[in-house]
């Protein structure tokens, strides 16, 4: 009987410990459901909020897509066009029977430029030409022809301090001038006597409101183009008959535009209006890709080609590279006076193509400062105000108190600083001296000075009878 109940009691235990095994096993059961149950509402959370996000993405990128889409239309057409904007540009200014003589020495040519095998260099490397082909847009029996490419096409000249960027870019407008092109000078820092027979601004706001306008112009010009009925060539003959051939310098474009402010609108309040900080940056997109076929063409000058420093944008480069034609300048040292001076050479870069061309820079003795049709003239012809005039304007601000008859007798002598800037020109060899185009060279002890400091010196090598005013700004040292 003892052992029947002990074989009992150890029974139960066994079924004791069972059920405690098996209420374990439902409880972990029930706890792996519900974890499940929460890993599958996670799921669709997640699930869901996707959906919601790619909604959202879809949205934007159907955006971005319509943007890389007319971007990449845009660079596209503009890369074919390139060569057609070439040959528009050379005809520039020339006579219908000019045109049609040009045409027909095109035609007789064998090749093509920039057909088969033939590469942009080939155009001026009998090396690397398609056999039997002749020169291209660019031909070594014309050195000087790729000026004629930046007269109807937005062009950017660049290169360092010394590299003759400011004389390069004047023949230039001479010759989109001569071309019948309006000219607008867009330069802080110029003045009429250099700029004659140019519409110059310098004003910060004056430019500012120059290129609201020139946006506006721009919309306009498309909008009467599209209500026309023309064609794009006979929608061209059309403005340039009507003269409305535009075409807008900017001189150091990067050393101004941080003063450039959006102008308000007269229909908005003060307190209200928050100019845009990209103002300048959508303006110089809008000249660089729309100017071309409504002529209102651009001719930017800078010291670098990025565009983080032109226009303060970012991620354009692709876009510069397609749309601009341009033209490095290459500068080199004097190893004497270790200063940048113009090598007379440097390189272009025609729209839509990555390949660089050597070229070499016309020949020049004096800086372009007139370009008017009936009288051009150049920096070392007489300037408005005559040399009695400069005289007695100097006498009034270095002889104040004394009479001009006082003074005419006595020997004038230089001032320590005057002295220094005479030998400076002279050691320099030159002839022509151009206050703006030294005033970065010259230093004493490794202090540089302003403008006005150098015109003060500058008039006193005048009053020394060391020099001659040409211009304002300029003096011509006399030959000892």
């Amino acid at each position: 009987m003892l052992r029947h109940c002990q074989s009992e009691e150890k029974q139960r235990a066994v079924f004791e410990d069972i059920a405690l095994h098996r209420d374990a096993a439902k409880a972990e059961m029930a706890a792996r459901s519900e974890l499940l149950e929460s890993y599958r509402d996670v799921a669709i959370a997640e699930v869901q909020l996707q959906a919601d996000l790619d909604l959202i993405a879809n949205d934007c990128t159907v955006d971005i897509q319509k943007a890389e889409i007319y971007a990449h239309t845009e660079i596209e057409v503009t890369q074919m066009e390139a060569s057609e904007a070439i040959f528009e540009a050379q005809t520039a200014g020339m006579t219908e029977e000019q045109k049609a003589e040009y045409i027909k020495q095109l035609r007789e040519m064998k090749t093509p430029y920039l057909q088969g095998s033939q590469t942009l260099q080939g155009t001026i490397d009998p090396n690397d030409k398609v056999t039997g082909s002749e020169p291209g847009a660019i031909a070594n029996s014309d050195k000087y022809r790729w000026i004629n490419n930046t007269i109807g096409y937005p062009t950017l000249i660049f290169g360092g301090m010394g590299a003759g960027k400011s004389w390069t870019t004047r023949e230039i407008i001479w010759k989109k001038v001569q071309a019948g092109w309006n000219i607008v000078a867009l330069d802080p820092h110029g003045t009429l006597v250099e700029w004659r027979g140019v519409r110059l601004i310098t004003g910060y706001k004056e430019i500012a409101e120059f290129m609201q306008w020139y946006m506006n112009e721009m919309r306009q010009r498309y909008e009467d183009y599209r209500l026309s009925g023309l064609t794009e060539e006979q929608w061209t003959e059309n403005l340039r008959a009507s003269g409305k051939m535009l075409s807008v310098i900017c001189e150091e474009f990067t050393t101004w535009t941080d003063n450039i402010v959006e102008p308000m609108p007269d229909d908005c309040e003060d307190e209200k209006w928050k100019p845009d900080p990209d103002f300048v940056g959508k303006w110089f997109r809008c000249a660089m890709t729309e100017s071309r076929k409504q002529l209102m063409i651009p001719l930017f000058v800078a010291h670098d080609r990025t565009m983080e420093i032109l226009a303060k944008a970012k991620g354009l480069s692709k876009l510069r590279n397609a749309a601009l034609l341009e033209v490095e300048l290459i500068a080199t040292i004097d190893p004497i006076t270790t200063e940048a001076k113009a090598s007379g050479r440097g390189r272009i870069k025609l729209p839509g193509h990555g390949q660089w061309i050597d070229i070499e820079l016309p020949k020049l003795d004096q800086k372009r400062i007139d370009f008017q049709l009936d009288k051009p003239v150049t920096s070392n012809e007489p300037p408005t105000i005559d040399k009695a005039t400069l005289e007695r304007i100097y006498e009034l601000e270095f002889n104040l108190g004394n009479k001009a008859a006082d003074t005419q007798d006595e020997p004038k002598k230089l001032s320590q600083m005057a002295q220094k800037l005479y030998e400076y020109l002279t050691r320099t060899e030159r002839i022509e001296a151009d206050v703006r185009e030294f005033k970065g060279n010259f230093k004493v002890n490794g202090e540089r000075f302003t403008v006005e400091q150098i015109k003060g010196w500058m008039y006193e090598i005048v009053g020394a009878g060391l020099a001659d005013w040409i211009a304002e700004g300029v003096i011509k040292l006399n030959q000892i």
